[in-house]
Protein backbone atom coordinates (compact mmCIF):
# COMPACT_ATOMS: atom_id res chain seq x y z
CA UNK A 1 0.00 0.00 0.00
CA UNK A 2 0.86 3.58 -0.81
CA UNK A 3 2.49 5.07 2.25
CA UNK A 4 1.86 8.77 2.98
CA UNK A 5 4.70 9.19 5.23
CA UNK A 6 7.43 7.49 2.44
CA UNK A 7 5.96 9.66 -0.25
CA UNK A 8 4.45 13.23 0.44
CA UNK A 9 6.52 18.39 0.19
CA UNK A 10 5.53 20.98 0.44
CA UNK A 11 4.37 24.21 -1.31
CA UNK A 12 2.19 24.25 -3.94
CA UNK A 13 4.79 23.68 -6.85
CA UNK A 14 5.71 27.04 -8.66
CA UNK A 15 5.16 27.47 -12.56
CA UNK A 16 8.80 26.59 -13.07
CA UNK A 17 8.61 23.23 -11.59
CA UNK A 18 5.47 22.45 -13.26
CA UNK A 19 7.47 23.75 -16.57
CA UNK A 20 10.17 20.43 -16.19
CA UNK A 21 7.28 17.70 -15.95
CA UNK A 22 3.63 17.11 -16.96
CA UNK A 23 1.70 18.96 -14.32
CA UNK A 24 1.66 22.08 -16.55
CA UNK A 25 -2.71 21.33 -16.84
CA UNK A 26 -2.79 21.87 -12.92
CA UNK A 27 -1.20 25.78 -13.17
CA UNK A 28 -3.75 26.20 -16.02
CA UNK A 29 -6.71 25.19 -14.15
CA UNK A 30 -5.54 26.95 -11.18
CA UNK A 31 -5.96 30.54 -13.16
CA UNK A 32 -9.01 29.55 -14.81
CA UNK A 33 -10.22 29.18 -10.77
CA UNK A 34 -8.78 32.41 -9.65
CA UNK A 35 -10.40 34.08 -12.65
CA UNK A 36 -13.90 32.61 -12.26
CA UNK A 37 -14.05 33.18 -8.92
CA UNK A 38 -13.16 37.25 -10.18
CA UNK A 39 -16.31 36.31 -12.59
CA UNK A 40 -18.52 35.38 -9.54
CA UNK A 41 -17.46 38.54 -8.07
CA UNK A 42 -18.05 40.73 -11.27
CA UNK A 43 -21.41 40.33 -11.01
CA UNK A 44 -21.65 42.12 -7.77
CA UNK A 45 -19.56 44.98 -8.51
CA UNK A 46 -21.04 45.44 -12.37
CA UNK A 47 -24.22 45.66 -10.11
CA UNK A 48 -23.09 48.16 -7.53
CA UNK A 49 -20.67 50.76 -9.53
CA UNK A 50 -21.87 50.05 -13.39
CA UNK A 51 -25.45 50.19 -12.22
CA UNK A 52 -26.10 46.96 -15.18
CA UNK A 53 -26.39 43.83 -14.06
CA UNK A 54 -24.50 40.76 -15.56
CA UNK A 55 -25.88 37.30 -16.37
CA UNK A 56 -26.53 35.12 -12.90
CA UNK A 57 -24.89 32.09 -14.63
CA UNK A 58 -21.42 34.35 -13.70
CA UNK A 59 -21.94 33.34 -10.42
CA UNK A 60 -21.19 30.10 -10.99
CA UNK A 61 -18.03 31.33 -11.17
CA UNK A 62 -17.62 30.45 -7.57
CA UNK A 63 -17.22 27.00 -8.40
CA UNK A 64 -13.25 27.99 -8.58
CA UNK A 65 -13.14 27.44 -5.07
CA UNK A 66 -14.17 23.99 -5.13
CA UNK A 67 -11.51 23.18 -8.13
CA UNK A 68 -9.31 24.62 -5.29
CA UNK A 69 -9.99 22.28 -2.69
CA UNK A 70 -9.65 19.69 -5.31
CA UNK A 71 -6.52 20.79 -6.41
CA UNK A 72 -4.86 21.09 -2.93
CA UNK A 73 -5.99 17.52 -2.08
CA UNK A 74 -4.03 16.50 -5.52
CA UNK A 75 -0.80 18.82 -5.04
CA UNK A 76 -0.92 17.53 -1.23
CA UNK A 77 -0.06 13.98 -1.95
CA UNK A 78 1.78 14.34 -5.19
CA UNK A 79 4.32 17.16 -4.81
CA UNK A 80 3.52 19.21 -1.68
CA UNK A 81 4.07 16.08 0.96
CA UNK A 82 6.99 14.05 -0.47
CA UNK A 83 9.51 13.18 1.33
CA UNK A 84 9.73 15.11 4.49
CA UNK A 85 8.20 14.75 7.90
CA UNK A 86 5.26 16.96 9.56
CA UNK A 87 7.01 19.65 11.08
CA UNK A 88 8.72 20.62 7.64
CA UNK A 89 5.44 20.07 6.02
CA UNK A 90 3.63 22.51 8.16
CA UNK A 91 6.22 25.12 7.73
CA UNK A 92 6.56 25.06 4.17
CA UNK A 93 2.78 25.55 3.98
CA UNK A 94 2.68 28.17 6.14
CA UNK A 95 5.13 30.00 4.36
CA UNK A 96 3.32 29.54 1.35
CA UNK A 97 -0.14 30.93 3.37
CA UNK A 98 0.14 33.25 5.26
CA UNK A 99 2.81 35.83 4.39
CA UNK A 100 1.04 37.27 1.66
CA UNK A 101 -2.27 36.69 3.07
CA UNK A 102 -1.21 39.14 5.77
CA UNK A 103 0.20 41.29 3.14
CA UNK A 104 -3.42 41.38 2.29
CA UNK A 105 -4.64 41.47 5.61
CA UNK A 106 -2.67 44.77 5.87
CA UNK A 107 -3.72 46.56 3.18
CA UNK A 108 -7.10 46.10 4.17
CA UNK A 109 -6.84 47.11 7.92
CA UNK A 110 -4.47 50.57 6.52
CA UNK A 111 -7.02 51.10 3.94
CA UNK A 112 -9.73 51.21 7.21
CA UNK A 113 -8.13 52.76 9.27
CA UNK A 114 -7.12 55.68 6.20
CA UNK A 115 -10.41 55.90 5.04
CA UNK A 116 -13.43 54.96 6.63
CA UNK A 117 -16.14 53.22 5.30
CA UNK A 118 -13.64 52.53 2.25
CA UNK A 119 -13.61 48.65 3.56
CA UNK A 120 -16.86 46.75 3.46
CA UNK A 121 -16.32 44.39 6.41
CA UNK A 122 -17.15 45.57 9.90
CA UNK A 123 -13.81 45.03 10.97
CA UNK A 124 -14.14 46.22 14.99
CA UNK A 125 -16.63 42.82 14.76
CA UNK A 126 -13.40 40.53 13.03
CA UNK A 127 -11.87 38.99 16.13
CA UNK A 128 -8.01 40.02 14.44
CA UNK A 129 -6.03 37.36 15.95
CA UNK A 130 -8.18 34.90 14.34
CA UNK A 131 -8.20 36.73 11.46
CA UNK A 132 -4.34 36.38 11.18
CA UNK A 133 -3.91 32.66 12.05
CA UNK A 134 -7.21 31.82 9.82
CA UNK A 135 -8.94 29.97 12.35
CA UNK A 136 -12.98 29.95 11.73
CA UNK A 137 -14.66 32.37 14.01
CA UNK A 138 -18.51 33.10 14.33
CA UNK A 139 -20.06 35.19 12.76
CA UNK A 140 -17.76 37.11 10.77
CA UNK A 141 -15.12 36.01 8.02
CA UNK A 142 -11.49 37.22 8.13
CA UNK A 143 -10.63 40.55 7.71
CA UNK A 144 -10.08 39.69 3.82
CA UNK A 145 -13.32 38.24 3.24
CA UNK A 146 -12.10 35.20 0.30
CA UNK A 147 -9.99 34.38 3.08
CA UNK A 148 -12.55 31.93 4.36
CA UNK A 149 -11.41 29.31 2.17
CA UNK A 150 -8.03 29.10 3.78
CA UNK A 151 -9.26 28.61 6.87
CA UNK A 152 -10.78 25.66 5.15
CA UNK A 153 -7.26 24.86 3.42
CA UNK A 154 -4.93 25.30 6.77
CA UNK A 155 -7.68 22.56 8.69
CA UNK A 156 -6.66 20.48 5.94
CA UNK A 157 -2.93 20.88 6.00
CA UNK A 158 -3.21 20.47 10.50
CA UNK A 159 -4.99 16.92 9.20
CA UNK A 160 -3.01 16.00 7.00
CA UNK A 161 0.68 17.16 9.20
CA UNK A 162 -1.31 14.75 12.09
CA UNK A 163 -1.44 11.82 9.23
CA UNK A 164 2.36 12.17 8.26
CA UNK A 165 3.26 12.14 12.39
CA UNK A 166 1.16 9.24 12.95
CA UNK A 167 2.60 6.92 9.95
CA UNK A 168 -0.94 6.96 8.46
CA UNK A 169 -1.12 5.94 4.37
CA UNK A 170 -3.43 8.11 2.41
CA UNK A 171 -6.51 6.12 2.35
CA UNK A 172 -6.70 4.71 5.30
CA UNK A 173 -6.60 8.54 6.64
CA UNK A 174 -9.01 9.39 4.48
CA UNK A 175 -11.60 6.67 5.19
CA UNK A 176 -10.62 7.95 9.66
CA UNK A 177 -11.58 11.65 8.81
CA UNK A 178 -14.68 10.73 7.19
CA UNK A 179 -15.49 8.82 9.84
CA UNK A 180 -14.72 11.32 12.31
CA UNK A 181 -16.68 13.90 10.60
CA UNK A 182 -19.94 11.64 10.01
CA UNK A 183 -19.76 10.85 13.63
CA UNK A 184 -19.32 14.15 15.56
CA UNK A 185 -22.00 15.52 12.92
CA UNK A 186 -24.66 12.61 13.41
CA UNK A 187 -24.00 12.50 17.22
CA UNK A 188 -23.46 16.22 18.64
CA UNK A 189 -25.56 18.52 15.57
CA UNK A 190 -25.80 21.23 18.21
CA UNK A 191 -22.20 21.62 18.98
CA UNK A 192 -21.70 21.51 15.08
CA UNK A 193 -24.39 23.68 14.89
CA UNK A 194 -23.03 26.49 17.49
CA UNK A 195 -19.52 26.18 16.96
CA UNK A 196 -17.60 27.84 14.45
CA UNK A 197 -14.64 25.66 14.59
CA UNK A 198 -16.93 22.26 14.75
CA UNK A 199 -19.15 23.61 11.84
CA UNK A 200 -15.75 24.44 9.99
CA UNK A 201 -14.07 20.83 10.84
CA UNK A 202 -16.94 18.71 9.66
CA UNK A 203 -18.01 21.08 6.36
CA UNK A 204 -18.69 18.94 3.68
CA UNK A 205 -16.49 20.80 1.41
CA UNK A 206 -13.16 18.67 3.15
CA UNK A 207 -14.78 15.87 1.14
CA UNK A 208 -13.65 17.89 -2.10
CA UNK A 209 -9.77 17.73 -0.49
CA UNK A 210 -10.42 13.79 -0.01
CA UNK A 211 -11.10 13.32 -3.51
CA UNK A 212 -8.09 15.24 -4.58
CA UNK A 213 -6.00 13.35 -1.93
CA UNK A 214 -7.11 9.87 -3.86
CA UNK A 215 -6.57 11.36 -6.98
CA UNK A 216 -3.15 11.95 -5.96
CA UNK A 217 -2.60 8.47 -4.70
CA UNK A 218 -3.70 7.01 -8.10
CA UNK A 219 -1.35 9.28 -10.04
CA UNK A 220 1.66 8.08 -7.98
CA UNK A 221 0.68 4.75 -8.47
CA UNK A 222 0.70 5.61 -12.00
CA UNK A 223 -3.25 3.70 -11.78
CA UNK A 224 -4.91 5.98 -13.60
CA UNK A 225 -7.70 3.63 -15.76
CA UNK A 226 -10.69 5.35 -17.05
CA UNK A 227 -9.05 8.59 -18.75
CA UNK A 228 -11.80 9.28 -21.47
CA UNK A 229 -14.64 7.70 -19.00
CA UNK A 230 -13.87 9.90 -16.30
CA UNK A 231 -13.47 12.87 -18.65
CA UNK A 232 -16.82 12.52 -20.29
CA UNK A 233 -18.46 11.95 -17.20
CA UNK A 234 -17.27 14.79 -15.47
CA UNK A 235 -18.05 17.21 -18.23
CA UNK A 236 -21.41 15.72 -18.79
CA UNK A 237 -22.35 15.38 -15.11
CA UNK A 238 -20.95 18.95 -14.29
CA UNK A 239 -22.92 20.73 -17.12
CA UNK A 240 -25.88 18.20 -16.36
CA UNK A 241 -25.30 19.92 -12.70
CA UNK A 242 -25.32 23.25 -13.46
CA UNK A 243 -28.41 22.95 -15.62
CA UNK A 244 -30.73 21.27 -12.63
CA UNK A 245 -29.20 24.09 -10.69
CA UNK A 246 -29.82 27.37 -12.55
CA UNK A 247 -33.52 25.85 -13.18
CA UNK A 248 -34.91 23.97 -10.46
CA UNK A 249 -32.85 23.95 -7.34
CA UNK A 250 -31.52 27.72 -6.86
CA UNK A 251 -33.37 30.55 -8.62
CA UNK A 252 -31.52 33.38 -9.40
CA UNK A 253 -29.77 35.26 -7.03
CA UNK A 254 -29.55 32.79 -4.54
CA UNK A 255 -26.99 30.29 -5.58
CA UNK A 256 -26.26 27.74 -4.06
CA UNK A 257 -29.00 28.29 -1.18
CA UNK A 258 -28.96 24.64 -0.60
CA UNK A 259 -26.98 22.45 1.77
CA UNK A 260 -23.22 22.18 1.36
CA UNK A 261 -23.19 18.51 0.55
CA UNK A 262 -25.47 18.76 -1.91
CA UNK A 263 -22.63 21.43 -3.50
CA UNK A 264 -20.01 18.90 -3.06
CA UNK A 265 -22.19 16.23 -4.81
CA UNK A 266 -23.56 17.90 -7.90
CA UNK A 267 -20.41 19.85 -8.52
CA UNK A 268 -17.28 18.88 -6.06
CA UNK A 269 -17.58 14.83 -8.08
CA UNK A 270 -17.22 16.28 -11.53
CA UNK A 271 -14.64 18.79 -10.86
CA UNK A 272 -12.44 16.07 -9.15
CA UNK A 273 -13.71 13.32 -12.25
CA UNK A 274 -12.22 16.49 -14.88
CA UNK A 275 -9.08 16.51 -12.05
CA UNK A 276 -8.22 12.97 -12.22
CA UNK A 277 -8.29 12.81 -16.08
CA UNK A 278 -6.72 15.69 -16.73
CA UNK A 279 -3.78 14.89 -14.57
CA UNK A 280 -3.77 11.11 -15.78
CA UNK A 281 -4.16 12.88 -19.27
CA UNK A 282 -1.08 14.70 -18.98
CA UNK A 283 0.97 11.44 -18.13
CA UNK A 284 0.49 10.30 -21.30
CA UNK A 285 1.01 13.04 -24.02
CA UNK A 286 3.05 15.47 -24.54
CA UNK A 287 0.26 18.66 -25.37
CA UNK A 288 1.86 22.06 -23.34
CA UNK A 289 -0.61 25.14 -22.61
CA UNK A 290 0.86 28.61 -23.37
CA UNK A 291 3.39 29.43 -21.11
CA UNK A 292 1.48 32.82 -20.16
CA UNK A 293 -1.75 30.70 -19.02
CA UNK A 294 0.79 28.50 -16.87
CA UNK A 295 2.18 31.81 -15.54
CA UNK A 296 -1.70 33.18 -14.38
CA UNK A 297 -2.05 29.71 -12.64
CA UNK A 298 1.67 31.23 -10.92
CA UNK A 299 -0.50 34.52 -9.81
CA UNK A 300 -3.63 32.80 -9.08
CA UNK A 301 -2.87 33.13 -5.23
CA UNK A 302 -2.25 36.37 -5.49
CA UNK A 303 -5.08 36.99 -7.96
CA UNK A 304 -7.70 35.35 -5.31
CA UNK A 305 -6.77 37.50 -2.39
CA UNK A 306 -6.34 41.02 -4.38
CA UNK A 307 -8.83 40.82 -6.42
CA UNK A 308 -11.65 41.75 -4.37
CA UNK A 309 -9.27 45.02 -3.25
CA UNK A 310 -8.46 45.92 -6.94
CA UNK A 311 -12.24 45.56 -8.50
CA UNK A 312 -13.23 47.89 -5.24
CA UNK A 313 -10.81 50.36 -6.74
CA UNK A 314 -11.65 49.89 -10.03
CA UNK A 315 -15.39 50.07 -9.58
CA UNK A 316 -15.05 53.52 -7.65
CA UNK A 317 -13.32 55.25 -10.52
CA UNK A 318 -15.46 53.49 -12.98
CA UNK A 319 -18.43 55.32 -10.77
CA UNK A 320 -16.95 58.52 -11.12
CA UNK A 321 -16.14 58.66 -14.72
CA UNK A 322 -19.30 57.24 -15.41
CA UNK A 323 -21.66 58.52 -12.77
CA UNK A 324 -24.75 57.82 -15.53
CA UNK A 325 -24.29 53.84 -15.40
CA UNK A 326 -24.00 53.33 -18.91
CA UNK A 327 -22.86 50.55 -20.83
CA UNK A 328 -19.47 51.97 -21.47
CA UNK A 329 -18.77 51.60 -18.04
CA UNK A 330 -19.94 48.42 -17.51
CA UNK A 331 -17.76 47.55 -20.16
CA UNK A 332 -14.65 49.04 -18.52
CA UNK A 333 -15.46 48.03 -15.49
CA UNK A 334 -15.79 44.25 -16.91
CA UNK A 335 -13.01 44.28 -19.38
CA UNK A 336 -10.52 46.44 -16.81
CA UNK A 337 -11.46 44.54 -14.07
CA UNK A 338 -10.23 41.17 -15.44
CA UNK A 339 -7.01 42.85 -16.97
CA UNK A 340 -6.61 44.33 -13.66
CA UNK A 341 -7.02 41.73 -11.26
CA UNK A 342 -4.23 39.55 -13.70
CA UNK A 343 -1.80 42.40 -13.72
CA UNK A 344 -1.84 43.09 -9.78
CA UNK A 345 -1.67 39.65 -8.99
CA UNK A 346 1.25 39.35 -11.66
CA UNK A 347 3.05 42.17 -9.76
CA UNK A 348 2.60 40.99 -6.25
CA UNK A 349 3.56 37.78 -7.15
CA UNK A 350 6.64 38.53 -8.91
CA UNK A 351 7.40 41.18 -6.40
CA UNK A 352 6.76 39.54 -3.35
CA UNK A 353 4.50 36.00 -2.63
CA UNK A 354 7.63 34.43 -4.88
CA UNK A 355 10.58 36.05 -2.80
CA UNK A 356 8.80 36.20 0.28
CA UNK A 357 7.79 32.35 -0.58
CA UNK A 358 11.74 31.35 -1.72
CA UNK A 359 13.13 33.18 1.86
CA UNK A 360 10.61 31.13 3.81
CA UNK A 361 12.02 27.86 2.60
CA UNK A 362 15.56 29.25 3.05
CA UNK A 363 14.97 30.05 6.85
CA UNK A 364 12.98 26.76 7.64
CA UNK A 365 13.98 23.38 8.54
CA UNK A 366 16.60 21.76 6.10
CA UNK A 367 13.94 19.82 3.50
CA UNK A 368 14.76 16.93 1.96
CA UNK A 369 17.24 13.75 1.15
CA UNK A 370 18.68 13.01 -1.39
CA UNK A 371 15.98 10.47 -1.62
CA UNK A 372 13.26 12.72 -1.18
CA UNK A 373 14.74 15.16 -3.73
CA UNK A 374 15.05 12.35 -6.23
CA UNK A 375 11.76 11.76 -5.50
CA UNK A 376 10.28 15.12 -5.53
CA UNK A 377 12.22 15.03 -9.02
CA UNK A 378 10.14 11.88 -10.27
CA UNK A 379 6.92 13.41 -9.84
CA UNK A 380 7.38 16.78 -11.30
CA UNK A 381 9.19 15.02 -14.39
CA UNK A 382 6.98 11.89 -14.84
CA UNK A 383 7.18 11.09 -18.76
CA UNK A 384 9.31 13.43 -19.75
Amino acid sequence: MFSLVSDVGVSTPTGEEFMAGRLLGLQLLRGIAANLVVLQHLWEFELKYAGTQLPTVVRYGDLGVDVFFVLSGFVVVAVAGRGVGPVNFLWRRIARIYPTYWLATGIMIAAAVAVPGLVHEQLDKIPLWRSLLLIAASPEQPIVSVGWTLVHEMYFYVVFAAFLALRIPVLIGALIWTVLIVVTTAAWPDYVATSPILSMATSPLTFEFMMGLIIGVLWLQTQTPGVLLASAAGAAALLTSLIVNYRFLSPPPALFSYSIAVRVLLFGVPIALIVYALVAYERHCSWRPPKLLVAVGDWSYSIYLFHFMALSVLGRVVLQLFGDHGRVGSIVLFVGGFLLVNLVGAALYILFERPTLEWFHRLGPATQTANAEQAHTEVVQVGS
